[in-house]
């Protein structure tokens, strides 16, 4: 049967499940379940998380068979196998699907925040909920799903994973009186990327030296960069570039600040030597970038 697993995509869903959805390969809604589903299973490569709200959902996850009723929020993660066994006739429900890089492109997200939460491997796939925690699950996805709905596409993707975001920290409010910590897999590598992840977002304005990163962990800096890839699928420094340049567009696109000031704020050496990193990250210098600032119409901070 192993031979039979094949790593599945967001966009093999879609493609297979014949879905009419163009916006994002790494993230996808739903509120009808499609009838037709892959007869075999599947690596995913992403999170799952919903609920059915009419009909029925039969599916297996890591060898175990799960009959999906009313009051079950079912949630399954990259690596763990999984085969729909079944769906009932005009099944509806409410179901979430998304990318760690989806999310990862925030600055702040739960991935980063939280050490663990109900995303983590170890937790059950399905957990069966009190009404009231059934109810304002439900009402929470349908409002974020209305929202959704209804954005512009100009700024979809990034509204989008703002709003999933808070959808993820909301579900994980209300399933934290569900969930044992015992049965949370500690992974170190994870553990690594999440205090590296931790540590960008409060030091990156000032430090972009891996070393600086790796002491404060300490953890050698080729440790770092192995624990950090193997997680992300990108090198640390290149995380770190990323939070930079975010924090750079913004302050090109939508501060007064002059250049001098913002190679200043952001500890570089002096305007020419920011001018040359912005120039290698985004292909424009800073000054053609400010030019453009009156075409967009959000901040460019993701």
């Amino acid at each position: 049967m192993q031979s039979q697993i094949i790593d599945y995509t967001i966009r093999d869903i879609i493609h297979y499940r014949a879905l009419s959805w163009s916006e994002s390969d790494e993230f996808l809604f739903l509120t009808r379940v499609p009838e037709k589903f892959e007869p075999f299973f599947v690596n995913p490569t992403y999170y799952c998380v919903g609920m059915i709200t009419k009909g029925s959902l039969e599916i297996d996850i890591s060898n175990n068979r799960y009959d999906l009723g009313p009051h079950s929020l079912m949630v399954y993660r990259p690596g763990q196998i999984f085969k729909v066994a079944a769906i009932g006739e005009d099944t509806s429900g409410v179901f979430v699907l998304f990318t760690r890089k989806f999310l990862d492109n925030l600055n702040e997200n739960i991935f980063s925040v939280k050490s663990h939460s109900f995303l983590s491997q170890g937790i059950q796939s399905v957990i069966e909920l009190s009404d009231y925690d059934k109810t304002k699950i439900i009402n929470t996805f349908q409002s974020i799903f209305a929202l959704l709905s209804h954005l512009s596409p100009s700024n979809w993707e990034l509204i989008a994973r703002n709003l999933t975001s808070a959808l993820i920290y909301e579900t994980d409010n209300i399933l934290n009186a569900y969930i044992d910590p015992a049965q949370i897999i500690i992974n170190k590598e994870e553990e690594i990327f999440y205090k590296f992840n931790h540590l960008v977002v409060h030091h990156f304005q000032t430090n972009r030296n891996l070393s600086f990163y790796a002491d404060k962990l300490y953890i050698s800096t080729d440790y770092l960069s192995a624990a950090v890839k193997k997680v992300s699928g990108s090198p640390p420094t290149a995380l770190i570039n990323h939070r930079v340049i975010s924090e750079a567009k913004y302050l090109v696109n939508y501060t007064v600040k002059n250049f001098s000031e913002i190679a200043s704020h952001l500890n570089f050496n002096d305007p020419f030597t920011f001018s040359k990193y912005f120039k290698k990250h985004t292909g424009y210098s800073p000054s053609q970038y400010r030019k453009m600032a009156g075409k967009l119409s959000f901040p460019a901070r993701n």
